[in-house]
């Protein structure tokens, strides 16, 4: 009888080549299937105004910032930073001065912001906030 060798043992492996494809199928699963829970927040009420009162023009200060950012007072373009200064010049005119605030619709909040502070900073703390009516 003939001897028949015996070649290696076979090594046994295991495929790792889908194991990228695998793991990212799962977890695009459990992505898609977790729902999260929406956090309900604080419920805010903004007050509605209920009627107008007029300004007395002679000692009003209008600053208006429209949609781009451009910031006027009494129709004088000026930058943030100089807002106090302006309206430290128009208190020291007219102590009584009230500074109106306009803003468009869709003005960023951050310049608005930053325009109130200047206000602060300049002490011009009387500050009446225009609206329009809605008819």
């Amino acid at each position: 009888m003939a001897k028949v060798k015996r070649g290696a043992k076979p090594e046994t492996q295991i495929p790792t080549t889908s194991m990228g494809d695998i793991s990212f199928l799962l977890l695009l699963f459990f992505m898609v299937s977790t729902v999260f829970v929406k956090e309900k927040g604080l419920d805010v009420i903004l007050p509605k105004a209920k009627e107008i009162e007029k300004i007395p023009r002679k000692h009003a200060t209008t600053i208006y910032v429209n949609r781009a950012g451009t910031i006027t007072i009494d129709d004088y373009a000026v930058e943030i930073p100089q807002v106090s200064v302006v309206m430290q010049q128009k208190l020291a005119e007219d102590i009584n001065t009230i500074t109106c605030f306009r803003t468009d619709k869709d003005t960023n909040y951050g310049i608005m912001s930053d325009v109130l502070n200047q206000l602060k900073e300049a002490n011009a703390l009387r500050v009446q906030f225009e609206a329009k009516l809605k008819r």
